[in-house]
Protein backbone atom coordinates (compact mmCIF):
# COMPACT_ATOMS: atom_id res chain seq x y z
CA UNK A 1 0.00 0.00 0.00
CA UNK A 2 1.30 3.46 -0.88
CA UNK A 3 2.39 5.60 2.06
CA UNK A 4 -0.20 8.23 1.21
CA UNK A 5 -2.92 5.58 1.49
CA UNK A 6 -1.52 4.31 4.78
CA UNK A 7 -1.56 7.78 6.26
CA UNK A 8 -5.07 8.35 4.92
CA UNK A 9 -6.29 5.22 6.71
CA UNK A 10 -4.67 6.39 9.95
CA UNK A 11 -6.31 9.79 9.57
CA UNK A 12 -9.78 8.33 8.95
CA UNK A 13 -9.48 6.01 11.97
CA UNK A 14 -8.45 8.96 14.12
CA UNK A 15 -11.47 11.00 12.96
CA UNK A 16 -13.91 8.16 13.70
CA UNK A 17 -12.38 7.53 17.13
CA UNK A 18 -12.59 11.22 18.01
CA UNK A 19 -16.22 11.43 16.89
CA UNK A 20 -17.13 8.33 18.90
CA UNK A 21 -15.53 9.82 22.01
CA UNK A 22 -17.33 13.15 21.58
CA UNK A 23 -20.83 12.00 20.60
CA UNK A 24 -21.06 9.24 23.23
CA UNK A 25 -20.94 6.22 20.90
CA UNK A 26 -17.87 5.02 22.80
CA UNK A 27 -20.16 4.24 25.76
CA UNK A 28 -21.47 1.24 23.81
CA UNK A 29 -18.03 -0.36 23.99
CA UNK A 30 -15.98 0.93 26.95
CA UNK A 31 -16.40 2.47 30.38
CA UNK A 32 -16.89 6.26 30.72
CA UNK A 33 -13.50 6.56 32.41
CA UNK A 34 -11.82 5.64 29.12
CA UNK A 35 -13.11 8.69 27.23
CA UNK A 36 -9.98 10.74 27.87
CA UNK A 37 -7.54 7.97 26.82
CA UNK A 38 -9.66 7.44 23.70
CA UNK A 39 -9.48 11.15 22.87
CA UNK A 40 -5.71 11.13 23.41
CA UNK A 41 -5.31 8.10 21.12
CA UNK A 42 -7.52 9.73 18.48
CA UNK A 43 -5.45 12.91 18.68
CA UNK A 44 -2.21 10.99 18.18
CA UNK A 45 -3.67 9.19 15.14
CA UNK A 46 -4.79 12.50 13.66
CA UNK A 47 -1.34 14.02 14.16
CA UNK A 48 0.46 10.98 12.72
CA UNK A 49 -1.85 10.68 9.74
CA UNK A 50 -1.91 14.40 9.01
CA UNK A 51 1.85 14.78 9.33
CA UNK A 52 2.46 11.72 7.16
CA UNK A 53 0.20 13.00 4.38
CA UNK A 54 1.82 16.43 4.53
CA UNK A 55 5.37 15.04 4.27
CA UNK A 56 4.32 12.74 1.41
CA UNK A 57 2.87 15.68 -0.47
CA UNK A 58 6.01 17.74 0.09
CA UNK A 59 8.33 14.95 -1.04
CA UNK A 60 6.19 14.35 -4.11
CA UNK A 61 6.33 18.05 -5.01
CA UNK A 62 10.11 18.10 -4.57
CA UNK A 63 10.50 15.03 -6.78
CA UNK A 64 8.42 16.71 -9.49
CA UNK A 65 10.62 19.82 -9.32
CA UNK A 66 13.82 17.78 -9.59
CA UNK A 67 12.47 15.86 -12.54
CA UNK A 68 11.46 19.05 -14.32
CA UNK A 69 14.91 20.58 -13.76
CA UNK A 70 16.75 17.47 -14.92
CA UNK A 71 18.03 17.38 -18.52
CA UNK A 72 18.36 13.63 -18.47
CA UNK A 73 15.21 11.53 -18.29
CA UNK A 74 14.93 9.36 -15.21
CA UNK A 75 14.51 5.61 -15.31
CA UNK A 76 10.74 6.00 -15.10
CA UNK A 77 10.43 8.87 -17.52
CA UNK A 78 8.08 8.41 -20.43
CA UNK A 79 5.80 5.75 -19.01
CA UNK A 80 4.32 7.65 -16.05
CA UNK A 81 4.40 4.68 -13.68
CA UNK A 82 4.61 5.16 -9.91
CA UNK A 83 6.35 2.18 -8.32
CA UNK A 84 5.15 3.21 -4.85
CA UNK A 85 1.52 2.91 -5.83
CA UNK A 86 -0.16 -0.11 -4.28
CA UNK A 87 -3.60 -1.59 -4.82
CA UNK A 88 -6.42 0.79 -4.01
CA UNK A 89 -8.15 -2.05 -2.21
CA UNK A 90 -6.18 -0.87 0.83
CA UNK A 91 -8.79 1.83 1.35
CA UNK A 92 -11.27 -0.94 2.21
CA UNK A 93 -9.53 -1.08 5.58
CA UNK A 94 -11.41 2.07 6.58
CA UNK A 95 -14.86 0.62 5.78
CA UNK A 96 -15.44 -0.92 9.27
CA UNK A 97 -14.56 2.39 10.90
CA UNK A 98 -16.84 4.33 8.56
CA UNK A 99 -19.67 1.93 9.36
CA UNK A 100 -19.00 2.48 13.06
CA UNK A 101 -19.45 6.21 12.52
CA UNK A 102 -22.73 5.77 10.63
CA UNK A 103 -24.36 2.65 12.10
CA UNK A 104 -23.04 2.05 15.60
CA UNK A 105 -23.72 -1.41 17.07
CA UNK A 106 -26.05 -1.25 20.09
CA UNK A 107 -24.76 -1.82 23.63
CA UNK A 108 -24.95 -5.28 25.21
CA UNK A 109 -28.49 -6.25 26.13
CA UNK A 110 -30.85 -9.15 26.78
CA UNK A 111 -29.21 -11.43 24.21
CA UNK A 112 -25.82 -11.09 25.94
CA UNK A 113 -27.41 -11.58 29.37
CA UNK A 114 -29.31 -14.74 28.40
CA UNK A 115 -26.58 -17.24 29.35
CA UNK A 116 -25.34 -15.30 32.38
CA UNK A 117 -26.53 -16.27 35.86
CA UNK A 118 -26.69 -12.61 36.83
CA UNK A 119 -25.04 -13.28 40.20
CA UNK A 120 -21.85 -11.28 40.64
CA UNK A 121 -20.50 -13.26 43.60
CA UNK A 122 -20.48 -10.58 46.32
CA UNK A 123 -19.57 -12.21 49.66
CA UNK A 124 -19.25 -9.10 51.82
CA UNK A 125 -20.54 -5.53 51.84
CA UNK A 126 -17.44 -4.26 53.63
CA UNK A 127 -16.57 -0.83 52.29
CA UNK A 128 -20.10 0.13 51.33
CA UNK A 129 -21.41 3.21 53.14
CA UNK A 130 -24.52 3.03 55.33
CA UNK A 131 -27.78 3.25 53.45
CA UNK A 132 -28.72 6.84 52.68
CA UNK A 133 -32.02 8.47 53.54
CA UNK A 134 -34.73 8.71 50.94
CA UNK A 135 -37.96 7.01 50.00
CA UNK A 136 -37.60 5.41 47.59
CA UNK A 137 -33.85 4.93 47.78
CA UNK A 138 -32.03 4.82 44.42
CA UNK A 139 -29.64 1.87 44.18
CA UNK A 140 -27.69 0.17 41.43
CA UNK A 141 -28.58 -3.45 40.78
CA UNK A 142 -25.11 -4.49 41.96
CA UNK A 143 -25.50 -2.70 45.30
CA UNK A 144 -29.02 -4.06 45.79
CA UNK A 145 -27.80 -7.58 45.05
CA UNK A 146 -24.79 -7.23 47.32
CA UNK A 147 -26.78 -5.89 50.26
CA UNK A 148 -29.53 -8.48 49.75
CA UNK A 149 -27.20 -11.47 49.54
CA UNK A 150 -24.25 -10.55 51.75
CA UNK A 151 -25.50 -8.21 54.50
CA UNK A 152 -25.98 -10.13 57.76
CA UNK A 153 -27.83 -7.13 59.21
CA UNK A 154 -30.34 -7.22 56.30
CA UNK A 155 -30.36 -3.45 56.11
CA UNK A 156 -32.69 -3.49 53.10
CA UNK A 157 -35.56 -4.94 55.11
CA UNK A 158 -38.58 -2.67 54.86
CA UNK A 159 -36.79 -0.06 52.72
CA UNK A 160 -38.45 1.06 49.47
CA UNK A 161 -35.86 1.16 46.69
CA UNK A 162 -35.86 2.26 43.05
CA UNK A 163 -33.93 0.22 40.50
CA UNK A 164 -33.35 0.88 36.80
CA UNK A 165 -32.66 -1.73 34.15
CA UNK A 166 -33.98 -3.66 31.17
CA UNK A 167 -36.00 -6.83 30.94
CA UNK A 168 -34.33 -10.11 30.06
CA UNK A 169 -35.60 -13.68 30.13
CA UNK A 170 -35.86 -15.43 33.49
CA UNK A 171 -35.43 -19.12 34.21
CA UNK A 172 -39.18 -19.75 34.12
CA UNK A 173 -40.74 -19.44 30.64
CA UNK A 174 -42.60 -16.15 30.34
CA UNK A 175 -40.90 -14.64 33.38
CA UNK A 176 -38.40 -11.79 33.20
CA UNK A 177 -35.74 -10.35 35.45
CA UNK A 178 -34.47 -6.80 35.82
CA UNK A 179 -31.01 -6.68 34.28
CA UNK A 180 -28.11 -4.33 33.81
CA UNK A 181 -24.89 -5.11 31.99
CA UNK A 182 -21.61 -4.12 33.60
CA UNK A 183 -18.07 -3.83 32.23
CA UNK A 184 -14.70 -4.61 33.75
CA UNK A 185 -13.08 -2.65 30.94
CA UNK A 186 -14.91 -3.00 27.63
CA UNK A 187 -17.85 -4.77 26.01
CA UNK A 188 -15.72 -7.87 25.40
CA UNK A 189 -15.70 -8.64 29.14
CA UNK A 190 -19.25 -7.49 29.91
CA UNK A 191 -21.36 -9.42 32.44
CA UNK A 192 -24.96 -9.26 33.63
CA UNK A 193 -26.30 -8.17 37.02
CA UNK A 194 -29.86 -9.39 37.64
CA UNK A 195 -32.64 -8.94 40.17
CA UNK A 196 -35.79 -11.07 40.19
CA UNK A 197 -39.07 -9.14 40.25
CA UNK A 198 -42.48 -10.14 41.58
CA UNK A 199 -45.92 -8.68 40.98
CA UNK A 200 -45.34 -7.20 37.52
CA UNK A 201 -46.69 -8.07 34.04
CA UNK A 202 -44.54 -9.70 31.34
CA UNK A 203 -42.19 -7.39 29.45
CA UNK A 204 -40.36 -7.75 26.15
CA UNK A 205 -36.61 -8.27 26.11
CA UNK A 206 -34.57 -5.05 26.27
CA UNK A 207 -37.51 -2.93 27.45
CA UNK A 208 -36.16 -0.36 29.93
CA UNK A 209 -38.03 0.30 33.17
CA UNK A 210 -37.73 1.83 36.61
CA UNK A 211 -39.26 -0.22 39.39
CA UNK A 212 -40.02 0.76 42.98
CA UNK A 213 -40.54 -1.87 45.65
CA UNK A 214 -39.17 -3.67 48.67
CA UNK A 215 -36.75 -6.53 49.04
CA UNK A 216 -38.14 -9.92 49.97
CA UNK A 217 -35.80 -11.11 52.74
CA UNK A 218 -34.21 -14.51 52.26
CA UNK A 219 -31.74 -16.54 54.33
CA UNK A 220 -28.06 -16.15 53.50
CA UNK A 221 -26.72 -19.29 51.81
CA UNK A 222 -23.58 -20.33 49.97
CA UNK A 223 -22.83 -18.87 46.55
CA UNK A 224 -23.32 -22.30 44.99
CA UNK A 225 -26.93 -22.39 46.24
CA UNK A 226 -27.67 -18.69 45.97
CA UNK A 227 -30.69 -17.47 44.02
CA UNK A 228 -31.30 -13.98 42.67
CA UNK A 229 -32.63 -11.52 45.24
CA UNK A 230 -36.32 -10.69 44.77
CA UNK A 231 -37.88 -7.23 44.61
CA UNK A 232 -41.62 -7.07 45.32
CA UNK A 233 -42.63 -4.33 42.89
CA UNK A 234 -45.13 -1.60 43.78
CA UNK A 235 -44.58 0.73 40.81
CA UNK A 236 -43.25 0.19 37.30
CA UNK A 237 -42.45 2.95 34.82
CA UNK A 238 -41.30 2.37 31.25
CA UNK A 239 -38.41 4.64 30.29
CA UNK A 240 -36.03 5.35 27.42
CA UNK A 241 -32.66 3.64 27.50
CA UNK A 242 -30.10 5.84 29.29
CA UNK A 243 -27.16 7.31 27.39
CA UNK A 244 -24.85 5.00 29.30
CA UNK A 245 -26.64 1.67 29.53
CA UNK A 246 -23.93 -0.01 31.59
CA UNK A 247 -23.80 -0.01 35.35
Amino acid sequence: MKRFTQNGVILVVGVIAALAAVNGVYLNFVKPSLQVPLLVAAGMLLLLGGYGMWTDRRESAQDDEHLADSHEPGPDAGHGHDHERGPRVGWLLVVPFLLLGVVAPPPLGAFSAAEDSGLIGITTIEGLPPLADGDPLDLTLAEFQGRALADPAQSLTGRRVRLTGFASAGRIPGAWVLTRMSLNCCAADGFAVKVAVDGVPPLADDEWVQVVGTWRPAPLVSLEEQELPVLEVEELTRIEAPENSYE
